[in-house]
């Protein structure tokens, strides 16, 4: 398990900066496929332009996961949900 604050801190500003990365990633790529595509919804427009603002949100907090460990839970929560949500079957 984990020994300490320390660890746990530093194992949620991981997951905080990894989420964000792949929150960018897949709202780039989203917001990028649909504006050539005339078929696409504006539904996946906004997920594209929500995924791609989550990401750089949660890219900008975890540096300050020492500073706020209440914003890291929050944005480790929310990416967790976010990763659950993207990779589920």
């Amino acid at each position: 398990m984990i020994a300490d604050r320390a660890e746990l801190l530093e194992l949620i500003q991981r997951l905080c900066f990894d989420v964000g990365r792949v929150s960018v990633l897949g709202g780039w790529v989203v917001v990028t496929c649909s504006f050539g595509n005339p078929a696409a919804a504006a539904a996946h427009v906004n997920l594209g332009f929500s995924l791609l603002l989550l990401g750089i949100l949660l890219l900008m907090f975890s540096p300050a996961a020492y500073q706020f460990p209440w914003i890291a839970r929050v944005g480790a929560a929310v990416g967790k949900a976010v990763l659950h949500n993207l990779l589920a079957e």
